[in-house]
């Protein structure tokens, strides 16, 4: 999965390394927000369905492009209707990276702290 971009687990993390780890919370954060209410404003999401796996993307699709047009158009959401999303979440296994989604990962990192983009608090 080198298309994953995953935080730094180890310990003594460099500021670079920290930032990123913070940029991809945030990230990370918007994204299940996203997915909370994808799914909270369409029920069959929530659970397994019964849609035969060769339309089920035609019906992914429907669902985010109605999702869409419903945030575009600022449809009011209640809260009560947001989904937690936990059950979304990918464990990436340690070694399952390779050598170029390593080195990816540090160069976008260098970039975020040497562009102000880190919002690290050690500055």
């Amino acid at each position: 999965m080198d298309w994953v971009l995953v935080p730094y687990k180890h310990q003594n993390l460099t500021w670079t390394q920290h930032g990123f780890n913070e940029r991809i919370g945030e990230i990370e954060k918007i994204g299940k927000d996203a997915f909370s209410r994808l799914k909270g404003r369409w029920g069959c999401l929530k659970k397994r369905t019964e849609i035969k796996l060769q339309d089920l993307p035609v019906v992914l699709g429907a669902c985010c492009v109605l999702h869409n047009i419903c945030e575009i158009m600022n449809e009011e959401m209640d809260d009560e209707w947001k989904f937690e999303v936990f059950d979304d979440e990918m464990v990436v296994e340690d070694g399952a990276c390779s050598l170029d989604s390593l080195k990816a990962r540090d160069q976008i990192a260098h970039y975020l702290l040497h562009h102000g983009r880190a919002n690290t608090a050690f500055f």
